[in-house]
């Protein structure tokens, strides 16, 4: 895999293995889910949410998953994550949804 992306390969499925093979080696997943812009970020995203929730969050703000990443962020109370992104986001609707008095979790949030 690292080798078609080193020859310039652009393929989504191609960036998609290599993020999950980084993902699962440990190796700079981090860096390569901000940095690369050719993977599925809703799938890294859901791969990673039982390994390491954190990822799968870091995929989905790539992506602007908003849906996966409250649910995300809600399921593992990573809510300083979800603050920044919404702070980032600045979209209103986001912001209606997340603070909505029907969100058990609203007041972790703020």
């Amino acid at each position: 895999l690292e080798a078609k992306v080193s020859e310039g390969s652009e393929e989504e499925a191609v960036h998609t293995g290599l993020a999950k093979v980084y993902i699962d080696g440990n190796v700079s997943p981090e860096h390569f889910l901000e940095t690369n812009n050719f993977y599925n970020t809703e799938a890294v995203g859901k791969y990673c949410e039982k390994r390491d929730p954190y990822l799968a969050v870091v995929a989905y703000r790539k992506g602007k998953c908003d849906d996966e990443l409250i649910k995300t962020t809600n399921d593992n109370a990573l809510f300083k994550e979800q603050a920044r992104y919404l702070v980032d986001r600045e979209e209103p609707e986001l912001w209606k949804k997340v603070l909505s008095s029907e969100n058990p979790h609203r007041k972790l949030v703020v």
